[in-house]
């Protein structure tokens, strides 16, 4: 898919642009006559003016000189205005998103110094989209959203539309499609508002890009075939200022090729003449062209053209398109029995969907070398990776799900309204929620079904576990009895814990079925669903990753959230250097704590809370803290709220000997100590709990589900 989208705020400009070419020629031949920062601002708004014209070359000179004679007189605003022109053409002439980047940053360096920040908004827009093109897609996300904001406040309905077509692209690279539809659907909203049937009408572009994220070609088909049969001058002008026919010629052939009809995908890519294209368009074309050959079976072919369209996208530092390719070489690879080298391109597609947190393109390098490995019959490696790839494709199947059912809304609504013109608004909204209704019934009473299942296997392996625990023999050593005893405690604390967690999450759904809250029911009854089944998983093993102990004591917070109505927020981060997904730790080492920062702190504080998980990781020691901002152990003892001391503190002494047990030799200060947090008065302000782990690495462990 395309990794540029329309800049709207180049593309609505264009007309304008046009209309006062004569009032440019007059500010030209004026320029000589003009001195200091007047002479600037001209040489600024001409080389604007042909960056959006037909003709963008000389912009490039005449931003350099903007900022060599801003430089002299030490105009700072001038200064800033002619980098951030620097930056976009970086972008607009050559695709270098790196340069493009750092004219950017440069900018707004500068903007910060002046008082005047007339420009910086459109800067700071331009900078998101080439963060995004570099796969820095959270950056991109919170620099759009403050963009959108300053467009909003300012009434701009150009700005926003561009803004929020580029929050509808990253949802879609990030693999959020029900909120990328969204985004799609309000642009289209916001088009027509302001009349402007153009941006209305290239909305169909978005609607396409994110059916095609859903993998739902023909829906894909039907959106881009409606915008190329209206297909008209005007919208060729505007696609090629933004640099985004290509994009869209080449996602249509795509299509095509998708569905199996080669002949039509033939027909679009020899429609394009390639000898006139220049190294950033020509690199789309192809890989275009190569993922053609490769849906086809021309493997050679394809490993031709995907080659060289690499070596451009890795030139001009394009993230998306990297990635996409080099994943795409890796099948390649494949199909023709290349195991070393599609090994080689799989893991470098890996490694960087793992850094953009690309949850597509890690599916698909999870599954390309699970296919390799399961070929040359390394099971262990095999299964690794094919465990990763399930995991990855249900949570993006999850979200493709909602895609579809955001992608079906919106086309009901739209034949709905056509079909019927005397259907009013309210009667559709009772007939939208009549169906949500019965859907959610359905979906409730199977997810009653599948909890049912789950606790009763989770009794009938707890019960298992305890016959065959009572059979171990005398002869151990003190020491693994005595660590055998600690689990066996802890356990029996947690099968204690969970029909009394189970009761009450169960209750939380009632509640909210009863206070008529379908969606809050549905979104609690997900995650319980999930974290069981992290539960079951992780229960089972010694030791876990850190990364999925995170991601149960995420879900974990998620629910006590959504169940006191978000009474309290959490951070969870990780230091510098702390790499989630490579240390190990023993299962459900620190739930316990994060579980009485809740229900000991916080639900007795007046006013909003937070829990504030950290890991770093020192001489080979994982270090957390687990800090709150609640009543404080002195205020709880004192007024007698704590009702479950007992119980609270059986866990956290049964916790302190298993970590006494992994962490045999080390300081206790260092294993397990808990500070009274005050503020500057005195008074208490919380608890902060430190504990020190052992960890372990992939080479350390005996046995373990990865290859060696």
């Amino acid at each position: 898919m395309k990794s540029s989208i329309v800049i709207l705020s180049l593309t609505l400009a264009l007309p304008t642009a046009l209309n006062c070419q004569p009032a440019i020629r007059d500010l030209e031949n004026k320029l000589p006559s003009l001195r200091d920062t007047v002479r600037i601002d001209s040489i600024n708004r001409i080389c604007e003016s042909y960056l959006e014209s037909a003709n963008p070359l000389p912009a490039e000179q005449l931003a350099d000189l903007a900022y060599k004679e801003a430089s002299v007189l030490h105009y700072i605003h001038g200064m800033a205005v002619a980098r951030s022109l620097q930056g976009s053409i970086q972008t607009h002439l050559y695709s270098n998103f790196t340069g493009a980047e750092t004219f950017d940053r440069a900018a707004i360096r500068l903007f910060d110094e002046t008082p005047d920040k007339n420009g910086l908004t459109a800067t700071y827009d331009h900078l998101a989209f080439v963060c995004f093109t570099q796969c820095k897609y959270d950056e991109a996300f919170q620099i759009e959203n403050r963009v959108y904001r300053a467009y909003a406040a300012n009434r701009d309905t150009a700005g926003m539309i561009g803004a929020i077509s580029l929050i509808g692209q990253i949802h879609l690279k990030r693999g959020e499609f029900e909120e990328g539809f969204n985004a799609a659907e309000a642009r289209q909203q916001l088009g027509l508002q302001s009349h402007d049937s153009q941006s209305s009408k290239e909305s169909s572009l978005d609607f396409g890009s994110l059916c095609m994220g859903i993998e739902d070609y023909p829906s894909a088909l039907h959106y881009y075939s409606q915008y190329f049969q209206r297909f008209t001058t005007i919208d060729s002008i505007r696609l090629l200022s933004a640099e985004d026919l290509i994009w869209a010629k080449m996602e249509y052939a795509e299509i095509y090729a998708h569905l199996g009809k080669w002949d039509s995908a033939l027909r679009i890519y020899n429609r394009l003449d390639t000898a006139y294209l220049t190294e950033k368009d020509l690199r789309i074309f192809l890989v275009s062209k190569g993922e053609y050959c490769l849906l086809s079976g021309q493997y050679k072919t394809a490993l031709t053209y995907l080659t060289r369209g690499l070596i451009s996208h890795k030139k001009l530092n394009d993230g998306n398109e990297v990635v996409r390719t080099v994943l795409d070489i890796a099948e390649t690879y494949y199909d023709l029995h290349n195991d070393r080298e599609a090994l080689r391109y799989a893991r470098e597609g890996l490694d960087l969907g793992l850094q953009s947190h690309a949850r597509q393109r890690m599916r698909d390098a999870y599954k390309l070398l699970y296919w390799v490995y399961d070929r040359r019959r390394e099971n262990d490696s095999a299964y690794f990776y094919y465990k990763r790839y399930i995991r990855t494709k249900e949570s993006l199947s999850a979200d493709q799900t909602k895609g579809r059912f955001a992608a079906k809304a919106y086309l009901d609504r739209i034949e709905l309204l056509n079909s019927d013109q005397l259907i009013n608004e309210q009667q559709l909204k009772i007939q939208d929620q009549q169906l949500k209704k019965a859907s959610l019934t359905r979906y409730i009473l199977i997810g009653l079904v599948i909890v049912v299942l789950l606790v009763t296997g989770l009794i009938i392996r707890n019960i298992l576990l305890t016959r065959r625990n009572e059979k171990l023999k005398a002869d151990n050593t003190r020491k693994e009895l005595m660590q055998k005893s600690a689990e066996m405690e802890m356990q029996a604390l947690r099968s204690q814990m969970n029909p009394h967690f189970i009761f009450n999450c169960l209750n939380s759904i009632n509640r909210f079925i009863i206070k008529n809250e379908p969606q809050a029911a549905s979104d609690y009854l997900t995650q319980f669903s999930r974290l069981i089944r992290l539960v079951l998983n992780n229960s089972k093993k010694g030791w876990i990753l850190l990364d999925d102990e995170i991601d149960m004591l995420r879900l974990y917070l998620e629910m006590e959230k959504l169940r006191f109505k978000d009474a309290f927020s959490y951070v969870i981060s990780c230091d510098e250097g702390t790499e989630p997904c490579a240390l190990y730790i023993p299962p459900l080492l620190i739930q316990p704590f994060v579980e009485n920062a809740v229900w000991h702190g916080l639900m007795h504080k007046n006013g909003s809370g937070i829990v504030t998980l950290n890991f770093s990781v020192i001489n080979d020691i994982l270090y957390c803290t687990v800090t709150d901002n609640g009543v404080g152990r002195p205020l709880e003892a004192r007024s007698g709220i704590d009702s479950h001391r007992p119980q609270r503190s059986m866990g956290i002494q049964i916790t302190k000997q298993r970590l006494e047990l992994i962490n045999d030799g080390l300081n206790k200060e260092i294993i397990f100590n808990i500070e009274d947090l005050t503020d500057l008065s005195g008074a208490a302000s919380g608890t902060r709990v430190n504990l020190g782990i052992k960890f372990r690495r992939n080479y350390e462990l005996e046995t373990i589900d990865a290859p060696s």
